[in-house]
C-alpha cells in the first residue's frame, strides 16, 4: 500500500514538475523576486485546491471521468473540451522537450521536430510495452530528473563564479542574484497576471489528468501530503533554474566584453554574443516581455556555456537531459489519461486510445516547425490555461460532490478574472500568430456550449 501510494506520488510530480519550470516561471522570480513569489502562492493555493478535490471526487465515487462528467455531473460535453486542451498540451510538450536533445545529439532547430515526434512514439511504445511498471519508470526518471537539474546548477555556479573576472559581468551577476532573493523588486501587473497564468498552466489543469488519477488512486492516498511535497520540489527547481540564468547573464557579457577587445572574433560573432546578453538581461529585468519572445531563452544557456567554464559539457548535458526527462513525463501522464478518455468515450480498446492521442500530438509537434504554428499552440495554454481550469472544475459544483462549494466558487471566480486577463494580454501582443493562438484556444470552448444536445443524445 505505502508503495503504491509512493508511486502515485511520483507520478503527480512527473506531471507536474514539467518544462515550464523551466522555461517560463524562474523569468518572474527573476524579475519580482520573494514578492513575486508571495503573489504565486495565490494561483498555488487555487491549484492544489483544485487538484485535491477533482482527484477526491472520483476517489470517493469511483467513477471512470465519462461516468463522472455524464451520469454524476451532467456535463458530458465538457470532457471534449478538456481531451482537445490535453492533445495540444501533449504536442507543445513534445516540441519543446524535443528541442533539448538537439543540444545533446547535435542538429540545428529543423531536427526539432523530428525529436518531437520520436519522443511522442517513444512514450507511446513505452505504455504498451511496460504496463504495470510505467510508475516505477517515472518514479526513477523523477529522481533523476531533479537531481540532474540540482547538480547543474552547482555546478553553474561554483565555474561560474571561478571564471567571472569582469567588474561589469561581476556588476550583473550580483544584481541579478539580488533581485532573486528580494522583497523590493517592483511588481507590474502584466507581469503578475502571467505569473499566476503560468503557475496555473504548471500544475497541468485543464486537461482533465486529476480526474483520471483519482479513478484509479489508492483509499489510503493522502493527496494533501503528496501536492505539498511537489509544490516544494517545484519551488526547489524554479529557483534553481532561476539561479542557472542569472550567472548565465554574468558569463555572456563577460563573453561579449572579450568578443569586443578581440580582433580574431568576427564582428558577426560579436553581434551573436551581445543577441544573447541582451535577451538574458530582457529575461530578467522585463516583467511585461511577451511569452513568445522570451521562452526560447532558456536553449541559449549551452551556448553560452560552451567555452567560456572548463566543465560546460557536463552541465550542458545534465540541464538538457533535466528538461527533457520532465518533459517526457508529463507527455507519459497526457497520453495515458488522454487514452484513458478517449477510452472511456468512444469505446475503444487501450492501444488504439494511445495510438489516437499520440498521432494527433505527433501531427502537432510536427508542424510546429513552422514559427508560425509554434507561436500559435504555444500561447492556447498561456491564454485560456486558467478559463480551461474552470471549464475542469466546474462538474464538481453541478455534481454536488464537495461540501466547499463556496471556497470553490471562489476559486473559479479568481481563475475567471485571470483568464479573461491573459486573455486580453494575449490580444495585445502584436504578434498575428499569438492572437490567433489565443482564438484557437477560445475555439477549444465550442464542446461546452454544446453540452444540452450531447446530453439529450446520450439519454
Amino acid at each position: 500500500m505505502r508503495k503504491v501510494a509512493i508511486l502515485m506520488a511520483f507520478l503527480i510530480a512527473g506531471y507536474v514538475l514539467g518544462i515550464w519550470n523551466f522555461l517560463v516561471l524562474p523569468k518572474y522570480y527573476m524579475n519580482f523576486g520573494l514578492k513575486g513569489f508571495l503573489v504565486s502562492l495565490l494561483a498555488v493555493l487555487i491549484a492544489m485546491f483544485l487538484i485535491y478535490s477533482e482527484a477526491e471526487s472520483t476517489k470517493k465515487t469511483r467513477y471512470l471521468i465519462y461516468e463522472f462528467f455524464f451520469k454524476v455531473a451532467k456535463k458530458p460535453a465538457f470532457i471534449f473540451t478538456l481531451l482537445i486542451f490535453l492533445i495540444i498540451m501533449t504536442g507543445v510538450t513534445a516540441y519543446f522537450s524535443g528541442w533539448a536533445l538537439i543540444y545533446l545529439f547535435g542538429g540545428d532547430k529543423s531536427y526539432i521536430p523530428l525529436f518531437a515526434v520520436l519522443t511522442v512514439i517513444i512514450a507511446v511504445l513505452l505504455l504498451l510495452m511496460a504496463k504495470g511498471k510505467v510508475l516505477e519508470f517515472i518514479s526513477g526518471v523523477s529522481i533523476l530528473s531533479i537531481v540532474f537539474t540540482l547538480i547543474s546548477a552547482l555546478l553553474i555556479r561554483k565555474e561560474a563564479l571561478s571564471a567571472i573576472t569582469s567588474s561589469h559581468a561581476k556588476d550583473y551577476t550580483t544584481q541579478a542574484l539580488s533581485a532573486i532573493t528580494s522583497f523590493n523588486q517592483p511588481l507590474s501587473l502584466e507581469g503578475v497576471i502571467l505569473l499566476l497564468s503560468g503557475t496555473i498552466v504548471a500544475f497541468g489543469l485543464g486537461a482533465g489528468v486529476y480526474y483520471v488519477i483519482g479513478t484509479f488512486a489508492p483509499e489510503g492516498l493522502d493527496f494533501k501530503k503528496v501536492l505539498v511535497v511537489v509544490f516544494i520540489i517545484q519551488v526547489v527547481l524554479s529557483f534553481a533554474v532561476a539561479y542557472t540564468m542569472a550567472y548565465s547573464l554574468g558569463l555572456t557579457y563577460q563573453a561579449f566584453e572579450k568578443a569586443m577587445h578581440n580582433p580574431r572574433i568576427s564582428p558577426e560573432e560579436s553581434l551573436n554574443l551581445y543577441t544573447q546578453f541582451s535577451a538574458l538581461k530582457e529575461y530578467a529585468t522585463n516583467s511585461t516581455t511577451p511569452l513568445p519572445d522570451f521562452v526560447e531563452v532558456f536553449y541559449t544557456i549551452p551556448e553560452i556555456l560552451e567555452g567560456n567554464i572548463a566543465s560546460s559539457g557536463t552541465i550542458i548535458a545534465l540541464l538538457m537531459l533535466s528538461l527533457y526527462f520532465f518533459g517526457f513525463m508529463t507527455i507519459i501522464v497526457l497520453l495515458e489519461m488522454g487514452g484513458q478518455m478517449v477510452s472511456e468515450v468512444m469505446q475503444l480498446p487501450r492501444a488504439k486510445s494511445l495510438g489516437v492521442v499520440g498521432f494527433i500530438g505527433i501531427a502537432i509537434a510536427a508542424i510546429m516547425g513552422v514559427d508560425f504554428v509554434k507561436t500559435m499552440f504555444l500561447m492556447v495554454p498561456f491564454s485560456v490555461g486558467a478559463l480551461l481550469a474552470v471549464v475542469e472544475a466546474y462538474p464538481l459544483l453541478s455534481a454536488n460532490v464537495t461540501t466547499k462549494k463556496g471556497l470553490l466558487s471562489a476559486a473559479m471566480a479568481v481563475l475567471v478574472l485571470i483568464g479573461l486577463a491573459s486573455l486580453y494580454y494575449a490580444f495585445r501582443i502584436p504578434s498575428e500568430a499569438a492572437k490567433m493562438g489565443a482564438v484557437l484556444g477560445l475555439v477549444i470552448f465550442v464542446p461546452v456550449f454544446m453540452n444540452n444536445v450531447l446530453l439529450k443524445s446520450r439519454r
